[in-house]
């Protein structure tokens, strides 16, 4: 008989195993997409709107800040390329006015280093980079758009960037060179979200790493981007299912990457004297006198930016000192400002458990303004329509759900022949920010024009007074007719006086109308502003320099010598003072002097004053008796004056 097996009753068999399931990998969620057209297609009509919008801008001059990194970059003009790592561990404006303090934004200097290493100083290569940048931007936010509304038609992320891309407040962005740092802004800051929700929907750490490193590219552009670091998970909340860890994990790279960003700039810029602080000409909030004036002209302020937004017109420039004029915390404007502002906030609030696309917008936009809305902190200008740029997504976003909700139109299913009122509505609104877009763009064709429109919208900013009687200065220097440039005089005059008015303690406008009335050969009143600009900055060079001619023409060598010593103490090679003091020397009989400040305007400008430092020097050396020396001069100086003779 068969033994049969013995079971042990303290171990018995095991049941059968059944297999386990594997953890499914986390999927992004389906986009919707509409019979018909392809997300290509509507990402092309985008880049293609910007480009015929925005086309004559590259016909365009360099305008205002941006020669300062465009054309007056020593490094960048010497060296190209090779002046990268000293523009990466230097300030943003330390080769126009060599302080290692301030912003620390590398990336917009690097890029022109390598566009004139290229192409050299083109406006119009510039121009057309700004554009290109615009385009490729706009793509990658439909990306980002297309993934955070994934539950709705591709006709949404495309209506809210058509909005966007087309409303007049981002003008400067577009047509001022200097605003590429905007868009890589925005653009890098872009690709990091997207990269976010990729580590979200796939749980991959490179899509992690990805994140960390675009948003860092985004903060070596400019600072502004700081906010996401509290965007990114609050976008997060809102359009995923994310769980609060993993929305934490992916918080990381933003956290990880602004605390390097702050460590570069810490570790390469030089600290700011404890004494520094913002200027009134650069932020007329400083002229507060309490904290009430700052905050109720800072909260008017923000009443200001949804005012351009809602309807953006007029538009400047600049709204310097005192353009926006103080306002207690009492006053009327003050306080629809807090009204407005405390129930949008509410509003928004109370949206939140409920992820309100409505209060996405609202949180989105006021937390993106934040770090240069002039209320937690005092940033270098008073107000200005490109701080709008980046906040002004939310704006867009809640303008499409607004309309849609208005026409009771499905979100999930919206084409343009399904929901023709919504479409029409929103199309109607970017032909009209189309043609104000256009028209404004015309007031960036060079500077003469922006400041011209600048003095007609801000007529109470001290700077757009300033830079328009400069502009006619630069004119009064080129136009030769006697008669017109009389009247290019006056006009200077007129302007700058305007600019005294509004900010009577300003040593740039006055050396500048001192600069003026001298050309004009108004003596006494050219010393009177010169003398002021020099008390009010001991280093305004240009000011001693041309305070030393205003003596000089008067024969007064002893009053020149002064000044031009002076220039020459803070400018070592300003050619004026170099070779003016070179010809009161000659008065002075110091002729050894004479000439070694002659020889040093030849190295200077060779050609400063028809070459006439050869002249002067050929003629000294013949004063001292030192013939060969002169005979050498003369032969030099005969390159450029055949008749020139001892």
């Amino acid at each position: 008989m068969a033994k049969q097996k013995q079971t042990n009753r303290n171990n018995p068999p095991s049941p059968p195993k059944t297999p386990v399931a594997s953890k499914p990998t986390p999927q992004p969620p389906k986009v919707k997409k509409a019979a018909g057209i392809t997300d290509r297609t509507l990402i092309m009509i985008l880049i293609a709107v910007a480009f015929v919008v925005n086309i004559r801008t590259i016909s365009y001059s360099y305008t205002y800040d941006d020669t300062v990194f465009a054309t007056e970059q020593t490094l960048i003009g010497i060296r190209g390329i090779s002046a990268i790592p000293a523009l990466f561990t230097h300030a943003k404006n330390y080769n126009y006015d060599k302080s290692n303090t301030g912003s620390y934004r590398p990336l917009l200097p690097i890029t022109f280093a390598i566009e004139h290493e290229i192409f050299g100083f083109k406006p119009a290569i510039s121009h057309f980079i700004n554009l290109v940048l615009f385009g490729v931007m706009l793509m990658v936010l439909y990306q980002l758009l297309r993934r955070m509304f994934s539950n709705y038609s591709m006709y949404i992320p495309f209506f809210i960037l058509l909005l966007f891309e087309l409303h007049p407040v981002h003008t400067e962005v577009i047509a001022s060179v200097k605003s590429r740092d905007e868009l890589m802004t925005l653009l890098f800051t872009a690709m990091s979200m997207i990269q976010t929700f990729k580590y979200i929907d796939t749980e991959k750490s490179k899509h992690l790493a990805l994140s960390g490193v675009y948003f860092l590219i985004a903060l070596l552009a400019k600072e502004s981007p700081i906010p996401f670091v509290a965007i990114v998970p609050m976008t997060l909340y809102f359009f995923t299912e994310a769980k609060m860890q993993k929305i934490v994990v992916a918080t990381v790279p933003y956290v990880l990457s602004t605390v390097i960003f702050v460590s570069l700039g810490l570790a390469f810029l030089d600290k700011a004297p404890k004494t520094a602080v913002v200027a009134v000409t650069e932020n007329a909030l400083m002229a507060a006198t309490n904290l009430s004036e700052r905050l109720g002209t800072a909260l008017f302020i923000q009443l200001k930016y949804i005012g351009l937004l809602l309807f953006p017109h007029p538009l400047t420039f600049d709204y310097s000192f005192n353009q926006i004029p103080l306002i207690g915390l009492t006053n009327f404007k003050a306080i629809i400002a807090i009204v407005l502002i405390v129930a949008l906030l509410v509003y928004a609030v109370m949206g939140v458990m409920k992820k309100s696309i409505f209060s996405y917008s609202i949180l989105f936009y006021f937390i993106a303004l934040s770090i240069t809305s002039n209320i937690l902190l005092l940033i270098g200008t008073t107000m200005g329509e490109r701080l709008l740029f980046i906040p002004s997504l939310g704006f867009c976003i809640a303008v499409v759900f607004a309309l849609a909700k208005l026409f009771k139109t499905d979100l999930a299913t919206v084409t343009y022949s399904n929901a023709p009122k919504f479409a029409y509505v929103i199309i109607g609104i970017c032909v009209l920010y189309s043609v104000k877009t256009m028209a404004r763009n015309e007031d960036w064709q060079n500077n003469f024009t922006l400041f011209q429109s600048g003095v007609e919208v801000s007529p109470n900013s001290w700077r757009a007074q300033y830079c328009l009687g400069a502009e006619y200065k630069i004119k009064v220097l080129a136009e030769t007719n006697p008669d017109e440039k009389n009247k290019l005089i006056a006009e200077a005059i007129k302007y700058f006086d305007n600019s005294l008015a509004i900010y009577p303690n300003k040593a740039d406008t006055h050396g500048d109308l001192g600069a003026i009335y001298l050309t004009a050969k108004q003596n006494d009143s050219a010393i009177v502003h010169l003398k002021r600009a020099i008390e009010l900055n001991p280093r305004l060079s240009s000011a001693a320099a041309n305070l030393g001619t205003v003596y000089l023409t008067e024969e007064k060598y002893p009053d020149a010598s002064v000044y031009y010593k002076q220039t020459i103490a803070v400018d070592p090679n300003n050619i004026t003072a170099v070779f003016n003091e070179a010809v009161c020397e000659v008065q002075f009989r110091q002729y050894d002097s004479a000439v070694n400040n002659f020889k040093r305007a030849m190295v200077i400008s060779p050609d400063y004053n028809n070459h006439k430092a050869f002249d002067y020097t050929a003629l000294v050396y013949k004063m001292m008796g030192r013939i060969d020396s002169a005979v050498k001069y003369m032969n030099m100086a005969r390159v450029y004056n055949p008749a020139f003779s001892l």
